[in-house]
């Protein structure tokens, strides 16, 4: 996986940050980022799947938090 992974990052990908879908794939992502320093820093999100399922009622508070995550980033500034 980390080879797969820097071999992404070798096609020019910007690692000053990653987000995250699913707090599952984030224990194992910050694990391998761990391991390689593949990333500068690590935004964890709810899996857009989960959202659907089972917090659909409330789903446009978690658009916010996306929203929101982006900002602080500075992806749109």
């Amino acid at each position: 996986m980390i080879q797969s992974m820097k071999a992404h990052i070798n096609l020019g990908l910007n690692t000053e940050r990653v987000y995250i879908l699913g707090k599952k794939n984030a224990a194992f992502i910050q694990q391998l980022n761990k391991e390689a320093q593949l990333f500068d820093k690590a935004f964890v999100l709810e899996h857009p799947r989960y959202i659907q399922q089972y917090k659909s009622k409330e789903r446009l508070l978690y658009i916010d938090k996306y929203m929101l995550s982006f900002n602080d980033a500075g992806e749109f500034s």
